[in-house]
């Protein structure tokens, strides 16, 4: 049986398959339910699919943990994804993208032709993901990084941080107490100052160079972050935990008012 060929639209696409087409994805997480937007330009040939009822848009709850793979399905651009909390245990992605709902003809002339014969039928089959989009994360990378739990036995004001593990994957518990943990919700400096605390334990932790999950996913992802914005990660001599923090979560400073005199 000869292979099957056929092509797919890239959220990260450098145009082989479909030239001048443009996927998007906007993912809004809030608690346990996700808003995903999908926008798909410059490819009549595929909107036109989902027009037709031959294609749906579609985004995938994966989490490796609990084996869960549930896709969510709808002809609508906007959708909202749900999930209980037990169910995204650890690592847990959601995977958008346009998937065809029976066995449908691509136009070859909307394709590259450098890549595909025009003169041939391009058939896809049930299921195909069409468009696919890059996996996100259910949670945050600073939420997946930092853990916030009350210590009563601390004075006011204080807090600490120390690596913890759930699963195989690393994450820095920060105590701190009663009065601080009651406004962690509304106060956004707390949090930015319980992230440079644990950004602080980064050189010695498990993440390290040669440490156990110095390859982990999550420490691939604070390094690629820290990169991108050309600051020196942990590994660094150069390596400063506040910039480190607020490359993540920057300090969010209110313009003061001047007093009328």
């Amino acid at each position: 049986m000869s292979d099957i060929r056929v092509p797919v639209l890239f959220e990260a696409d450098t145009g082989l398959d479909w030239p001048g087409a443009r996927y998007e994805v906007e993912v809004t997480i809030k608690g346990s339910q996700a808003t995903v937007v999908h926008r798909l330009e410059g490819a009549p040939a595929l909107t036109s699919l989902v027009d037709a009822g031959q294609a749906q848009w579609i985004t995938e709850l994966r989490c490796p943990r609990t084996m869960l793979s549930r896709q969510s399905r709808s002809t609508d651009s906007t959708q909202t994804v749900d999930w209980a909390d037990h169910e995204v245990a650890g690592e847990s992605f959601l995977v958008p993208g346009l998937v065809s709902d029976c066995e449908v003809a691509l136009d070859p002339a909307c394709l590259n032709r450098f890549a595909w014969d025009h003169s041939e039928k391009v058939i896809a089959p049930a299921g195909w993901w069409l468009v696919r989009g890059e996996a996100r994360r259910v949670k945050p990378l600073v939420s997946s990084l930092v853990r916030f739990k009350e210590n009563v036995r601390f004075d006011a004001g204080q807090m600490c941080a120390e690596e913890d593990n759930d699963g195989g994957t690393p994450y820095f518990r920060v105590e701190m107490a009663a009065d601080l943990f009651g406004t962690i919700r509304r106060n956004r400096d707390v949090q930015v100052a319980g992230l440079i605390a644990a950004c602080a334990h980064l050189p010695r932790s498990s993440m390290r160079q040669e440490a156990e999950n110095e390859e982990h996913a999550l420490a691939q992802l604070l390094r690629a972050r820290f990169e991108a914005a050309g600051v020196p990660d942990w590994d660094s001599d150069q390596f400063d935990p506040a910039r480190a923090a607020t490359c993540l979560e920057p300090f969010l400073v209110l313009q003061q008012e001047e007093d009328e005199e």
